[in-house]
């Protein structure tokens, strides 16, 4: 059998000594909720380790915030786009969820990935928002940790600390041309797909992935859960973020249909290839908002 690489999954909830780097401030960080329509949501967010629990931080009224609270259920998938086949997931539940102390957490984030001391409102994102936004620091206690790191070549774009963006999304479920190169863009390209179990939990992994006349297409292995999932539940999510500028990114919530194998010769395994119809698409708002105006 040959070797692809280091494969951990452990049902403790325990990360790794080689991987808390990816636990503590890592370049994209996947963060899964799961929609009251019963649809894993992705987001890029910045995220940290405190020995015991994942933090993540949000905003009062967010989509995610108000997913946590009526569902605990989430997963982190953890990775440096370049060097994507390298990624820790972890699945756990939102054991907190408090105003108290997260505006300077979220400080502490903001200055952890610029590497100098920054505050969030102010220096990453405009002064005026602390005024109509008021953070929610989140602890998520992991439940089940699954890490993959196999061999490769990294990039080397020496890729600078991004701000933090919003995203907006499209009212159409179609994946703009603004975007499409995420998807086309010279082989390999990455993305992190996210299935439901049927406990509910949201599952992630790095994947292969294209565009194919308006679907995106993912291909994760066969027999895995992730596969598994799909025929009981087909509500997936697919986030694709740009290797060069971690700041551009698109999210596709839809519906997966199974439509092929194919032989893939990177790793030698047989991979399903998974078409996403489109139902929602959530784009970064800086660069939606430099293609309309034209910039």
């Amino acid at each position: 059998m040959r070797t692809i690489g280091t494969i951990s999954d452990r049902m403790t909830g325990e990360i790794l000594a080689s991987f808390r780097d990816l636990a503590e401030c890592p370049p994209v960080a996947a963060f899964t909720t799961v929609t009251r329509e019963g649809y894993p949501q992705t987001s890029v967010v910045w995220c940290d380790f405190d020995g015991h629990c994942m933090r993540v931080n949000t905003m009062r009224g967010f989509a995610k915030e108000r997913n946590m609270r009526r569902d605990p259920r989430v997963t982190l998938l953890c990775y440096d786009p370049r060097r994507p086949l390298r990624y820790l997931e972890v699945r756990g539940t939102v054991v907190e969820m408090t105003e108290a102390g997260a505006a300077e957490h979220l400080d502490s984030l903001a200055s952890k990935y610029a590497g100098r001391p920054v505050r969030f409102f102010g220096d990453a994102i405009p002064a005026s928002f602390a005024e109509t936004e008021t953070p929610v620091l989140c602890r998520i206690r992991p439940a089940r940790v699954a890490a993959l790191d196999v061999p490769g070549p990294a990039r080397r774009d020496g890729e600078e600390w991004k701000h933090m963006t919003g995203a907006i999304a499209l009212e159409t479920a179609s994946i703009p041309a603004s975007h499409a190169d995420l998807l086309t863009r010279p082989r390999p390209t990455w993305g992190v797909f996210t299935t439901l179990g049927q406990d509910g939990q949201p599952r992630s992994a790095v994947v292969w992935v294209d565009l194919d006349r308006g679907c995106a297409l993912a291909n994760p292995a066969p027999g895995r859960r992730k596969s598994r999932n799909l025929p009981g539940d087909p509500k997936v999510s697919l986030l694709v973020v740009d290797p060069g500028n971690t700041s551009r990114f698109i999210q596709i919530r839809g519906d997966a249909e199974l439509v092929a194998e194919d032989e893939t010769r990177q790793t030698y395994e047989t991979h399903v290839i998974c078409r996403i119809h489109p139902r929602r698409v959530t784009l970064d708002a800086i660069h939606i908002a430099d293609h309309e105006s034209g910039r």
